[in-house]
């Protein structure tokens, strides 16, 4: 049987796939093939490198060793210039190439000793763009190149992105390669978790979620609504997948009311994941066919009723 793992994205979330990844290499599960987006593609090439309980050691070094500067460098004058109008992003991504080419053991996707598929967006036409040989650095740049925080990059004649976009969880594509079993590896979910030390001037966060409300900025407003249509376009995913493959989503703890861009919960992140996901394999069931949520649990509508239709009578702007 073909193993896939898949990794989606997540920024500084990614974290907690180094947490399952050993969870998953401890019970004896490893991967013949990894396919990534965004930080996902990071973690897969890492991986690919060295798909062993090794490797996996290896990637919490890493995610503890991660700091804010080396990903997300302030540049003053560039953020300015981004917020007139002036540039088509907040900051430059040269320090997480650099970055990357200090950590990465290899120089061409090809190289890895086990198979490697890096997602990216085409900007111009929404379509996906999977990476399966060439040189990796440019298309781990182009798949982590979040909208609007690193310049878009250009492969060939196309402009690419984030793989987000076009392929959150791109578990077709692992299906479409031959994987018969897949394992999804999400960089959030919904078990409870409680940080050790609180992010300064935020207080307690996590165990008690803020209110749902909308984003106060455009920005915000925009990364939820993209965020909401990555989630659904999963959703669709794994149902379409379940009934070609065996398919897995490993549960993991929540992120809500921390900053994606923040280094400092990594460390609880790995073993916060790495704990939920090692109860959870011994009785692990396949996601089951039909409807689900992004954790890949049947969902019930006990009304009987479209439990998407909205009652206008309701509608309250904000």
């Amino acid at each position: 049987m073909q193993t896939a793992w898949v990794l989606p994205g997540g920024s500084t979330f990614g974290a907690i796939q180094a947490g399952l990844v050993t969870a998953l290499f401890e019970a004896g599960i490893e991967p013949d093939a990894v396919v990534g987006t965004s930080v996902g593609s990071l973690n897969a090439a890492w991986l690919a490198g060295d798909p062993s309980g090794r490797g996996a050691g290896k990637l919490r070094e890493l995610w503890n060793s991660m700091r804010r500067r080396d990903v997300f460098p302030t540049q003053p004058v560039r953020i300015l210039a981004g917020k007139l109008g002036l540039s088509n992003s907040l900051m430059s991504s040269h320090g997480l190439a650099r970055w990357m080419h200090h950590t990465l053991p290899y120089r061409r996707i090809e190289h890895a000793r086990i198979p490697l598929t890096v997602t990216a967006t085409d900007i111009d036409s929404g379509d996906g763009v999977y990476f399966e040989y060439g040189p990796v650095l440019p298309a781990l740049i182009a798949s982590c190149s979040i909208p609007g925080m690193f310049p878009p990059v250009r492969i060939g004649d196309r402009w690419l992105v984030d793989g987000g976009p076009a392929a959150f969880m791109p578990i077709s594509r692992a299906v479409e390669q031959g994987a018969d079993r897949v394992y999804v590896l999400p960089c959030g979910g919904t078990e409870p978790f409680e940080p050790v030390e609180p992010e300064r001037g935020v207080g307690s966060i996590a165990t008690l979620p803020p209110p749902k409300r909308p984003p106060r900025s455009i920005s915000g407003v925009n990364g939820d609504a993209l965020g909401a249509a990555m989630s659904a376009a999963a959703r669709l995913d794994m149902q379409l997948n379940s009934t070609r493959c065996e398919l897995y989503v490993l549960p993991a703890p929540s992120t809500r009311g921390l900053s994606p861009y923040s280094f400092a919960h990594s460390s609880a992140l790995i073993d916060a994941a790495w704990r939920v996901a090692r109860e959870w394999l011994p009785a692990a069931a396949p996601v089951p066919p039909g409807p689900v949520d992004i954790g890949g649990n049947p969902v019930v509508d006990d009304s009987g009723a479209d439990s998407g239709r909205a009652d206008v009578s309701d509608l309250t702007t904000r």
